[in-house]
């Protein structure tokens, strides 16, 4: 049986359906139709602006992925590589076939990473503003990795990865809150998107970066 393929789409409006997916990688073959998108909810049950897309070759991840950073609607839209476990363990927490969204902060649900990761940050913010804005929360030394783009500037983006998985949960419920002007979003995020940002961010300018876990942020 071949190796089943996915991609993770980030950013979605809101109302996307996934029909609009579909349309969105129009270049790629969704295996199975709509059956092939998957959604994902908050832990309110309303939508989280991600989806799964099942692809049926690696030609179509790779047409997929050249859609990083492209509009939907008025939104870009991220697109990462990631594994069948991560997709399932998403689904699976949603639908009730796996663990439970409410019980991320369990060591077990969350895993080994505690990462999560920030969007929407004003360009000069530090690392030092980044833990203010996590005040009380214990975050790994060395445990946060700022985006950077090719030109070595801030992307507005940073994982962060914290020492235990209830203290990462409760990172969680900062999404939304604000960080001087703007309002930053909060992603349950892992050590495989830290890691292939970082791959990136060193294929542009050889950055070192923390992690512990045998990771980018050690």
């Amino acid at each position: 049986m071949a190796e089943r393929k996915v991609v993770k789409a980030r950013g979605l409006p809101w109302s996307a359906t996934a029909d609009e997916v579909i349309q969105f990688f129009s270049a790629c073959s969704v295996t199975g139709g709509a059956d092939g998108v998957h959604f994902t909810t908050n832990r309110e049950g309303r939508p989280s602006g991600e989806c799964f897309v099942e692809l049926d070759s690696e030609e179509d991840v790779t047409e997929a992925l050249k859609k990083d950073r492209c509009d939907m609607g008025k939104r870009y839209v991220e697109v990462f590589e990631c594994s069948v476990k991560d997709m399932e363990f998403a689904i699976g927490g949603k639908s009730g076939g796996g663990a439970e969204r409410d019980d991320w902060g369990g060591a077990d649900t969350w895993g080994d990473d505690g990462v999560v990761r920030l969007r929407g940050l004003p360009f000069e913010a530090s690392k030092d503003e980044i833990g203010d804005f996590f005040a009380g929360l214990a975050i790994e030394e060395n445990g946060v990795l700022m985006v950077t783009d090719y030109n070595g500037r801030s992307s507005g983006e940073a994982f962060v990865q914290f020492t235990n998985g209830p203290d990462a949960s409760r990172a969680l419920e900062k999404n939304k809150a604000s960080m001087g002007r703007r309002y930053i979003e909060v992603f349950r995020s892992s050590m495989e998107e830290a890691k292939r940002a970082q791959s990136i961010m060193m294929g542009f300018d050889g950055m070192p970066g923390p992690m512990r876990g045998g990771g980018p942020m050690r």
